[in-house]
């Protein structure tokens, strides 16, 4: 098989790895394409967790906060809003993508959900700009969804 013979869908032809000489000789030992032996994944300080979950609660109030924003804005300035939702976006993506900490997603997700519990029990005063993010229900989608990406990635 050579690579210009592709699977369909998106699979690919992976080289032929490369061979290991075993503890014995005349013992060759090929390792999974894309995993190379010796290669243990390197430990993250637990300092980085902290940091990341502070960042994840911190990107879904700012989040929050644009979404709000944008919704304000969407009948008044159109392109303020868009660019104000495009932030948003982008926030929750950062987030959800894991890679400013694994504990991210879980954070903004549990701020989320902590936050429109808040709403609906009435006991914190809201922004004005967050009323309509939270009457929405949307933060309660986008919490249950960023806990359960943080769950399965574990």
């Amino acid at each position: 098989m050579t690579q210009r013979d592709d699977f369909l869908g998106g699979l690919h032809y992976d080289r032929v790895p490369e061979a290991e000489v075993g503890p014995a000789p005349g013992v060759v030992r090929y390792p999974p394409a894309g995993v190379r032996s010796g290669s243990a994944r390197p430990r993250v300080s637990a300092w980085w967790h902290v940091a990341g979950f502070v960042l994840g609660a911190v990107a879904a109030a700012l989040g929050a906060l644009a979404w709000g924003y944008a919704l304000d804005q969407l009948d008044e300035v159109r392109l303020r809003g868009l660019v104000a939702l495009g932030l948003a976006g982008l926030l929750v993506g950062l987030v959800s993508l894991g890679k400013l900490s694994p504990a991210a997603p879980l954070a903004a997700g549990l701020a989320a959900l902590g936050g429109s519990v808040l709403f609906e029990l009435g006991t914190f005063p809201f922004l004005p700009v967050l009323r309509p993010v939270f009457e929405s229900g949307g933060p309660v989608l986008v919490g249950v969804l960023l806990v359960v990406l943080s769950w399965r990635r574990r």
